[in-house]
């Protein structure tokens, strides 16, 4: 059965909750001595591990999955996820935050705007999937 809008926010707050601290130790101690561009780099990277990691794992779920009794598996096989699908996913995700630091202020609404596209696109597909798992060919299902 698909995931629900609602467990997908749930999933994504959860694991931004557990990221925040981590995410922000390591930009600050990066950017302190290389600046603030090498601190979202290592920042993107964390959480890029995290994801794939997790994503890629037999249960294709990351801690706020479970959390939430949901996982990320492939949309055609119903199986696992590959390492490529989880970097395509998480790719198009961390694209928003990129093109937030690269884009001048005047356009900072744009990836804004796309994020939130994206986020509210499963309220509107009868796959429930995101732009991202389009991308990627994963759907989130209920466990």
């Amino acid at each position: 059965m698909l995931s629900g809008w609602w467990q997908r926010v749930g999933a994504t707050v959860v694991d931004n909750v557990l990221l925040f601290l981590p995410l922000y130790v390591a930009f600050v101690l990066v950017a302190d001595v290389a600046g603030n561009l090498a601190g979202a780099v290592v920042s993107f990277a964390i959480q890029g591990a995290y994801m794939v990691a997790f994503l890629t794992s037999e249960s294709g779920q990351t801690i706020g999955n479970r959390v939430v009794a949901t996982q990320v598996r492939d949309a055609l096989t119903g199986a696992a996820i590959t390492r490529s699908q989880a970097l395509r996913r998480w790719g198009v995700i961390s694209a928003y935050s990129v093109l937030n630091v690269v884009l001048p202020p005047s356009l900072a609404e744009i990836p804004v705007m796309l994020m939130l596209v994206d986020c509210l696109l499963p309220l509107f597909d009868t796959r429930k999937q995101t732009f991202h798992d389009k991308i990627a060919g994963t759907l989130v299902v209920r466990i």
